[in-house]
């Protein structure tokens, strides 16, 4: 049996055995890990020629299918963490941790509405890079590692963001298009996999040929050279803290 299979019949089979009676009617669970291993394939990250998976979904959902799925959590939560495993051994993806599932109630949905919010969360003990940018079509992408924009001859906008892990250079990301959003979120431009990062945290914005980062709202605030900034006008060389993360704008001169 192929592992493809596998999946999808331990998918189909969260509405049998244990699940069977709370599960008669409303949103069922094999339709929210189908979104979940969409989510993943559709959120992949790339940071130095390896590719990362989003390992945490936030499920969002109306209140009554919320009060159903919260008596199975903790069962939920370990067959769909399962699931993700699984799926991300069977296509080469790595996880920067072990997977983590919530169901949040949203008082404007109503019965069998859910959305998944996909994002990277690195554990503690887990090995891997901070930042990623989004594994998508080249004439999609907004911003990607400086050595595959040249492989792939991709027409950059003059800009550049340097990683920086503690204190050591480990990437180079080019700007090909604008604007450019950075958070946890899998669906960002730029993927921080930092905990303290917000899910879309800040944005880069180009108006009149000048560039700027602008805050969007985030819990730990996004910090320019050491201050606090709500939107800043961007010069090369300036440093840009996202919770432990550091990025450092640089003007290549083209465009």
């Amino acid at each position: 049996m192929g592992v493809g299979r596998s999946i999808e019949q331990r998918l189909e089979g969260l509405v049998e055995g244990f699940f069977t009676k709370v599960f008669r009617s409303g949103l069922q669970p094999v339709e929210v890990g189908r979104r979940i291993l969409r989510e993943m394939a559709e959120g992949k990250t790339v940071s130095v020629n390896r590719v990362y998976a989003p390992n945490e979904f936030r499920v969002l959902m109306g209140p009554d299918d919320h009060s159903r799925f919260s008596q199975m959590e903790a069962g939920l939560q370990r067959e769909f963490g399962d699931i993700v495993i699984e799926q991300a051994k069977q296509n080469r993806w790595n996880l920067m941790g072990l997977p983590r599932i919530s169901f949040e109630a949203v008082e404007k949905m109503g019965k069998g509405e859910f959305k998944v919010e996909a994002a990277l969360s690195a554990d503690a003990d887990v090995p891997g890079p901070r930042v990623g940018t989004r594994d998508r079509d080249a004439k999609d992408t907004r911003a990607v590692s400086s050595d595959t924009a040249d492989r792939l001859g991709l027409v950059n906008t003059g800009v550049q963001l340097v990683v920086y892990e503690d204190g050591t250079e480990k990437e180079t990301i080019s700007v090909t298009k604008e604007p450019v959003v950075i958070g946890r979120l899998s669906t960002n431009d730029v993927v921080l996999s930092d905990p303290n990062v917000s899910r879309r945290h800040a944005e880069l914005r180009r108006d009149t040929g000048r560039w700027t980062v602008v805050d969007l709202g985030s819990t730990n605030g996004t910090v320019v050279n050491g201050k606090l900034a709500r939107e800043h006008s961007l010069k090369d060389g300036d440093k840009l803290t996202f919770g432990k993360t550091e990025l450092v704008f640089k003007e290549t001169g083209s465009s």
